[in-house]
């Protein structure tokens, strides 16, 4: 009996000292857990820099073949009211570097007939192919996203795709834009592809410092405006329909931007990665972009979204499609800023920013291969000054009015980008 009051003693001080050590434990993972989440981030932040460094080489690589960067739009076509027969003009640059990132496979079935059916042995092109067991495998996982026939009827009686594939938009039948390429996407961003839609891109090309018909072939006759695009606008390392060699880039490589990331839309209303339409007067005011959104970044609900269930028009919605609201950004508004399209529903010009997941701002890849980090606070000059264009009534120069930010985005501005962001 004498025993038992020191047993519940000890089991007093036992309990006690468990709790003690419980909460000891809690406290370490309360120290830990951030611990493991930064140590996460910088490991993704390393492979998106990796990513953009592997973009940076395709695109030396590229030009060191044709003596020139591919056009942000370019490819087969145009031809009137068969998006299935062309690409109609509008594969991105990423589908020409495809070569350039060890993607072989996928380069042969984008450039050869993609034959579809119950024959894909039947194509030619893809013969020696197919040969290989690693294309075999990826044929079949492709086959797996669709089996859509293609528009074209060979001899035998299958069906195929013209090389060079259909319009970015006809994902949906041809697998292969839905497949797109990983080096794309950052890891940082979870967002993952609408079913039977494009793969998305985390990286977008540098189109300039200009808004007015930025996205449209430059002399190219525009039906709904009745004139043809500007010329002026022009000014970036990337052109629809036009390419860009490095001896254009006057500006010098290391002061010019060739791309940077994008954050993919999730579907919410976050201004950084949705596209608000119809903001008038954008060319003469890009800030009036900065009033679609609340103090906490999301656009505001009087705003319509530029947006269908399907992903199409967001940032970064189609890897195969050259739009500038898809896969191009332009240096107005800072990185991680709101993007806007005007009032015409072919979303071709606009302001469209750079973002990321990453805090503080994103990565950026210039046309010396360099990969740096842009912060959110880098100089834009002043953001309620017109943009350059021709005829522009109110800025005659070629300067960019946004700062370190505009000049990083132009190649033959003459201005001197200072405070250029440090290499990571």
């Amino acid at each position: 009996m004498s025993g038992e009051p020191q047993t519940k003693e000890r089991w007093r001080l036992t309990r006690a000292g468990a709790i003690a050590l419980l909460g000891c434990l809690m406290l370490l993972l309360a120290l830990l857990i951030p611990a493991i989440q930064t140590a996460r981030e910088t490991a993704r932040r390393m492979s998106c820099i990796n990513n953009a460094k592997q973009l940076g080489l395709a695109f030396h690589n590229y030009h060191a073949a044709f003596l020139q960067l591919p056009p942000a739009c370019g490819g087969t076509g145009p031809t009137a009211g068969g998006d299935e027969l062309s690409n109609q003009n509008r594969l991105s640059a990423w589908v020409a570097v495809v070569p350039f990132v060890e993607a072989s496979c996928l380069w042969d079935m984008i450039s050869n007939p993609y034959t579809t059916g119950p024959h894909p042995s039947s194509n030619e092109g893809l013969d020696d192919l197919t040969k290989t067991k690693s294309c075999e495998s990826f044929r079949d996982q492709l086959d797996a996203l669709s089996v859509a026939p293609g528009p074209l009827m060979s001899e035998d009686g299958s069906f195929y795709f013209p090389p060079m594939g259909p319009a970015p938009w006809k994902a949906n039948v041809y697998p292969i834009w839905q497949w797109g390429l990983s080096t794309l996407r950052c890891p940082s961003d979870p967002t993952q592809k609408p079913q039977a839609h494009a793969a998305l891109s985390n990286y977008v090309f540098c189109y300039g410092d200009a808004i007015h018909d930025v996205g449209y072939p430059a002399g190219e006759f525009l039906d709904f405006r009745l004139r043809t695009a500007d010329t002026g606008s022009h000014r970036g390392a990337f052109k629809a329909g036009r390419p860009t060699r490095f001896d254009d880039i006057t500006d010098g490589l290391n002061h010019t931007l060739l791309a940077a990331e994008v954050a993919t839309s999730d579907a919410s209303r976050r201004g950084f990665s949705s596209i608000t339409a119809n903001i008038t007067d954008l060319k003469d005011n890009p800030s009036r972009c900065l009033d679609v959104v609340d103090s906490s970044g999301n656009v505001k609900p009087d705003f319509q979204l530029r947006f269908t269930p399907d992903g199409k028009a967001s940032r970064g919605g189609n890897w195969a499609d050259g739009a500038i609201s898809w896969s191009g950004f332009n240096t107005i508004l800072p990185p991680n800023s709101p993007n806007c399209d005007t009032e015409r529903e072919l979303r071709l010009e606009g302001v469209f920013s750079a973002s990321s997941l990453h805090h503080g701002g994103c990565h950026a890849l210039f046309a010396d291969g360099a990969v740096r980090f842009v912060v959110n606070t880098i100089d834009t000059g002043d953001l309620t000054r017109a943009s350059v264009y021709t005829d522009n009534p109110m800025d005659s120069n070629v300067d960019s009015p946004y700062g370190v930010w505009g000049a990083l985005g132009t190649i033959a501005a003459r201005q001197n980008a200072e405070s250029k962001p440090e290499s990571p």
